[in-house]
């Protein structure tokens, strides 16, 4: 898994080149490149939650708790009614999201929670990055979203 984009060298005339093909399309230099090179991530130009994933907001994210809860926050906005059911279904001893800190809390002491912005719910936080990416795993193939963007937001949330 890479986490961490490699440095690439290239000429300022290029550079200007790829930059002029960005659009909402193409939001960033990756998608453009992966768009013209026909790769997986260019299947995910357009996508909301792909431009999400490379936009300010999410690339100031401090840790991975920050960027998971933003991408929460952005599959509710964009899936309510799913994620709401989702929650609902939810059939462990443990719940790993809920509608109060309470309703989190309650099956340990030790739990913490966060309120996911924007929203009516929350999120146990106190769980290690390989249970933060199976649980958005499971989510985003509840709501409906490709392997291939599945994978893509699983290698956000990487542990560094």
């Amino acid at each position: 898994m890479v986490c961490m984009s490699p440095k690439v060298e290239m000429s300022e005339a290029l550079m200007r080149e790829l930059e002029g093909r960005m659009d909402s399309e193409h939001p960033t230099i990756e998608s453009v490149i992966g768009g013209l090179l026909g790769t997986s991530a260019g299947d995910l130009v357009g996508n909301p939650l792909y431009a999400f994933s490379h936009s300010k907001d999410f690339r100031t994210c401090g840790n991975d708790s920050d960027r998971y809860l933003a991408l929460l926050a952005k599959l509710h906005e964009l899936h309510g009614p799913e994620f709401g059911e989702f929650i609902a279904a939810q059939t462990l001893k443990r719940r790993y999201f809920g509608q109060s800190k309470e309703e989190i809390c309650e099956a340990s002491r030790y739990n913490q929670a966060r309120e996911i912005p924007n929203s009516k719910y929350w999120a146990i936080m106190n769980i290690d990055t390989p249970t933060k990416r199976r649980f958005l795993k499971r989510l985003l193939v509840y709501v409906g979203y490709t392997d291939v963007m599945v994978k893509h937001i699983q290698e956000l949330i990487c542990g560094r």
